[in-house]
């Protein structure tokens, strides 16, 4: 059954080292699917929702997407889709043959308004393509679709972000937060601590970072929190050590900024450690027989 219409359909051999792009697809949902069943693929998948909301489930978890959110699928992750909202999902779908994509494991994260606005531009360009076959517009279409990938893959941690000088006022913003007594300090009070308007040193900052103040400030909380699930047993533990007073209100901060239950996030990272110290440990004891038997 056909469960898409498809808007940009690139077929486009891309090779890299260790890297091969097959296709770019665009596509939006069929109006009357609103359900995609479980399936898997034996390439790398990344899907980068442009708008709509949905439920996916992937590695035995349900995540809720929306628009900007990023999803990377490795060889044979088995996953599914249901809407969730009445507009129709339009999703960016690349195909990939990557070597050692298995070790990366799925992930959903989200773009931020910059890295969702150059990715609509990028594919805004590729649509005024007039002629797809020709090499000169095959090579503008490939160093495209490499900035569009570039981006997606940094946006999923599987490339580490760009490195560049950080003005004054981003570090200064960075110690306020560190230094407040409460997780989630109003971003009008910190402005005015460091002698700006608000609405301006949002947009300054969101020049120089991508984010704006609020989404700045959620990040660096969200990364501390991921941090400590991976370390603590217990989400009240965590909650007392980011200085939360109400586990209710931080589990809904965080499904709002993961689509998960800060439980369900701690028992996902815990067997995900878990598989991967009985693989080491499995290792080992090949090691030990091999030796031991020659």
């Amino acid at each position: 059954m056909k469960h898409s219409r498809p808007l940009l359909l690139q077929e486009i051999d891309v090779r890299l080292p260790g890297l091969r792009v097959r296709r770019l697809r665009m596509h939006r949902h069929l109006p009357e699917v609103d359900m995609l069943a479980e399936h898997s693929h034996s390439f790398t998948q990344i899907l980068c929702y442009l708008s709509g909301s949905g439920l996916m489930t992937a590695a035995g978890q349900n995540y809720e997407t929306g628009p900007a959110s990023v999803a990377f699928l490795p060889p044979h992750c088995v996953h599914s889709f249901r809407e969730t909202s009445g507009r129709r999902p339009l999703c960016l779908v690349l195909d990939l043959d990557w070597r050692g994509a298995v070790k990366h494991g799925f992930s959903l994260n989200r773009l931020s308004q910059s890295e969702s606005g150059g990715i609509k531009r990028e594919l805004a360009e590729l649509t005024r393509v007039s002629d797809p076959t020709h090499a000169s517009c095959r090579l503008l279409m490939a160093a495209g679709i490499l900035r569009i990938l570039d981006s997606l893959l940094r946006a999923t941690g599987n490339l580490p972000t760009r490195r560049r000088e950080i003005p004054a006022f981003v570090r200064r913003f960075e110690r306020l937060l560190n230094q407040s007594e409460t997780p989630l300090p109003e971003i009008a009070i910190l402005a005015k601590q460091m002698g700006y308007q608000t609405d301006y040193l949002n947009r300054i900052f969101k020049r120089a970072t991508g984010q704006t103040l609020r989404e700045y400030r959620d990040a660096q909380l969200l990364q501390k929190a991921i941090r400590l699930l991976r370390e603590k047993s217990l989400v009240k533990d965590v909650c007392e050590e980011l200085g939360f007073l109400d586990q209710n209100y931080f589990a809904r901060w965080f499904k709002k900024q993961t689509g998960l239950q800060p439980s369900a996030h701690a028992n996902f990272s815990n067997r995900k450690n878990n598989i991967a110290s009985g693989r080491a440990t499995k290792q080992t004891a090949v090691r030990m027989h091999t030796s031991i038997h020659p």
